[in-house]
C-alpha cells in the first residue's frame, strides 16, 4: 500500500540536512556566551549615550548671536562698535557669535539687504550644529544691560511672557496668536510695533522646523513679491497664512528685547533706563544718522566687568 506521506524513521526526502541535525555539530552551550556578549555590548552602548548627555560637545555654545553687518554705508568706527557691542555679550554669557556682511548673501533681484538675514542665520545653523538658540540683532541695536542671558531673561519665563490672543498685525488683524500653546513648542521668539512684526531682534529654535520655516520665508515667491516692507510683509504673509508656523511662534512684549529709540518714527515702546535692547529702526532715513543715534547711548551703556 502507498502511503501520501512517508513513513516515520530515518527516511530523508532532502539530501541537505535539517535544522536539527545542523544544530547538533555546534557545542552545546556555545550560543551562551554570545548572547551575553551581544547584551553586554547593547548595555554598554546605551550606557556611553546617557554619560555623554545629548552629544553636543563641550565647547559648543548653547546660544550663538547672529550679526549681519552693512559696511558700505557706516563707518569703520561704528562697525567696530557694534561687533565690540555683541563680542562683550557673547563672552559674558559663553555664547557664539557669527558675522557677515550683507554682500555675503547677495539677494539675488530681491530689493532690500534685509533679507541678508535670512540666509544668514541658516548659515550660522550649518556652522554650529550642535547650538540650539540663535539670536539675530539688527546692526542698528546696542545692548546697553549685558547682565542677564537669554535663558534668564526670556527662555526661561517665556510661558509668562507669551502675548496671547493678538493680532499678527495690529490693531485688528483677523489671524492672531493661539491662547494655549505651551512653551515649550515655541520655536520662533520676536516682538511687534505698532506697525506689525518686527524681525530685527529675534530667537529661533534650531532644528527641521527652522530649517523649513527659513526655506520658506526666503523662497523666491515672496522674494521677487515687491512687498511693501520687503522681507517684513513675507514674513507677516506667511505667519498668518501658515499655521505650521503659527503655532510655534510667541510673540513677547517689545521692550523685553526689543526697545526703540525716542526718536524713532514709533512712539511706543521706546526705550527707558534699565532696558535690555535700545534699537534705531527707522535711522537709515536721509533726515537721521544712525551713527549719531547710536553714539548717544554708547557711553551710556553698561559693561561686564
Amino acid at each position: 500500500m502507498h502511503f501520501a506521506l512517508p513513513t516515520r524513521g530515518n527516511h530523508r526526502s532532502s539530501p541537505f540536512l535539517t535544522n536539527s541535525v545542523s544544530r547538533s555539530y555546534i557545542p552545546r552551550g556555545l550560543h551562551r556566551p554570545l548572547y551575553a556578549l551581544l547584551i553586554f555590548l547593547v548595555l554598554a552602548f546605551f550606557l556611553l549615550r546617557s554619560l555623554s548627555g545629548p552629544g553636543r560637545p563641550a565647547d559648543a555654545p548653547q546660544t550663538v548671536m547672529v550679526l549681519v553687518l552693512n559696511r558700505t554705508d557706516h563707518s569703520n568706527e561704528y562697525i567696530d562698535k557694534v561687533v565690540k557691542n555683541r563680542q562683550e555679550y557673547a563672552n559674558a554669557h559663553g555664547y557664539g557669535l557669527f558675522i557677515k556682511s550683507t554682500t555675503d548673501y547677495p539677494p539675488g533681484g530681491s530689493a532690500g539687504s534685509g533679507w541678508s538675514r535670512i540666509p544668514a542665520i541658516r548659515h550660522a545653523m550649518s556652522t554650529y550644529k550642535h547650538s540650539e538658540y540663535f539670536w539675530y540683532l539688527d546692526q542698528d541695536a546696542l545692548i546697553m544691560d549685558p547682565t542677564p542671558s537669554l535663558e534668564e531673561h526670556i527662555l526661561a519665563p517665556l510661558n509668562s511672557l507669551m502675548r496671547r490672543d493678538v493680532p499678527i498685525v495690529p490693531p485688528q488683524s483677523v489671524i492672531k496668536t493661539y491662547k494655549h500653546v505651551p512653551a515649550e513648542r515655541i520655536q520662533f521668539i520676536l516682538t511687534q510695533d505698532k506697525l506689525g512684526l518686527t524681525p530685527g531682534s529675534m530667537i529661533l529654535k534650531s532644528g527641521p522646523w527652522a530649517n523649513y520655516f527659513l526655506d520658506a520665508w526666503y523662497d523666491p515667491m515672496f522674494r521677487f513679491y515687491n512687498f511693501a516692507r520687503a522681507e517684513t510683509h513675507a514674513l507677516e504673509h506667511i505667519v498668518q497664512w501658515h499655521p505650521t508656523i503659527l503655532t510655534k511662534l510667541a510673540l513677547i512684549p517689545q521692550k523685553t528685547f526689543n526697545s526703540y529709540s525716542p526718536l524713532s518714527e514709533n512712539a511706543e515702546n521706546i526705550y527707558s533706563d534699565g532696558d535690555f535692547i535700545i534699537r534705531f529702526p527707522d535711522c537709515y532715513k536721509s533726515e537721521k544718522n544712525c551713527e549719531n543715534e547710536f553714539n548717544r547711548y554708547w557711553d551710556k551703556r553698561r559693561t561686564v566687568s
